[in-house]
């Protein structure tokens, strides 16, 4: 199958500078020592250490209920054990290797389960604390994570050494666990990072250090990851502390659309940038967005010829041959290299590396 160049040393050459310039990320997951702080002073615990399983923090259940001034109970009738913790009118009840919890009686699903780990009874550290009405931020720096609970306090107050705030989506509702960096302008690749809780809020405690911070971050959607929309994109120093509040904005996550052409099949007259693609979204578009029906021609761009700049999601490809003396011919389509040529082809944008989303179209004069 030929088809027409398309600078592929120059595409090669794009890849190469965006892989080398992408920064490497903190890994938070299982192995990773976890720090434990109340109020800002260390929790100690003896009879088991807090792990991380499936991306959740589990710490041992008597010592954060304690902590969190709880009493506690420990049920077991043999088919059914259960950890119990009472203040003031609030009771939490978590049961065994089952995905939901009750608080004052209702049910709340887990994404991790309370559990048995090595004889020592182990509970969600953020479901717990959070229900309990406190804030839970974690930051990582290197191969620690520190996790801090608070009594909950105002989101619009700034504090010295502390960059906080929200991340919601475009109809102002709040994201969850979402990914907030916060860059040190001073020492290269050491970024603080951390996840927004239930209600999209999150917090990052900084180092006593003379520096200006940058702050960014991105989640995933319908399995794209989206980069986050600052409303305010500008440094801060670290000794005045800020609030960088985030949106998600689907419009944000855009790809690269590569066309190819085959050379078999064309003949004279006929130019690859006369070829015009109608791209029809299939489901929704990365964000939720149902997205627009595009139509437009390829064009020359840093990597290759096609369409740069469209928004990411699947599509259904047709496309048409318009000549220059306005004579237009239907063309077949596929995904580049797969399956046989139809009046239409189903395709998808994938990510060449994180964050970086391309998809290829062959087309075809029919006989």
């Amino acid at each position: 199958m030929a088809h027409f160049p398309f600078h592929r040393s120059i595409k090669l050459f794009f890849i190469l500078v965006l892989l080398l310039s992408l920064p490497i990320p903190s890994v938070f997951s299982e192995g990773t020592v976890v720090r434990v702080y109340f109020e800002g002073e260390p929790i100690h615990f003896t009879d088991a250490q807090p792990l991380i399983k499936e991306g959740r923090t589990l710490v041992p259940f008597r010592k954060l209920f304690e902590t969190l001034g709880f009493s506690v109970e420990w049920i077991d009738t043999g088919q059914l054990k259960q950890a119990v913790g009472t203040r003031d009118g609030l009771e939490i009840r978590l049961t065994i290797d089952h995905n939901e919890a009750k608080v004052n009686g209702s049910s709340i699903p887990l994404d991790v389960p309370a559990q048995i780990i090595d004889s020592s009874t182990m509970v969600p550290l953020r479901f717990v604390s959070e229900n309990s009405g406190y804030q839970v931020t974690f930051s990582t720096t290197g191969s620690e994570a520190s996790v801090q609970i608070r009594t909950a306090v105002s989101n619009t107050l700034v504090e010295p050494y502390v960059v906080k705030g929200r991340v919601v989506d475009a109809n102002g509702k709040p994201v969850e666990g979402a990914d907030i960096f916060a860059d040190n302008q001073l020492l290269y690749n050491s970024n603080l990072l951390t996840v927004t809780d239930v209600n999209g809020y999150y917090r990052i405690e900084l180092p006593l250090l003379a520096t200006t911070w940058n702050m960014g971050g991105s989640h995933t959607l319908e399995g794209y990851v989206v980069d986050l929309t600052p409303e305010i994109d500008k440094p801060f120093a670290g000794n005045t502390g800020a609030i960088r509040n985030f949106t998600i904005e689907s419009e944000t996550v855009k790809g690269e659309l590569y066309l190819y052409m085959d050379l078999n099949s064309f003949i004279e007259g006929y130019r690859e940038d006369q070829v015009e693609l109608i791209l029809t979204p299939v489901g929704p578009l990365a964000g939720g967005s149902t997205g627009k029906v595009i139509t437009g021609h390829g064009h020359n761009f840093p990597g290759g010829f096609g369409m740069n700049d469209v928004p990411v999601g699947t599509y259904k490809v047709t496309a048409k041959h318009t000549s220059t003396d306005g004579e237009s011919k239907q063309l077949l389509v596929r995904k580049r290299n797969e399956g046989q040529y139809a009046e239409s082809a189903e395709i998808e944008f994938s990510p060449l590396v994180e964050g970086i989303y391309q998809a290829e179209v062959e087309v075809k004069v029919p006989k």
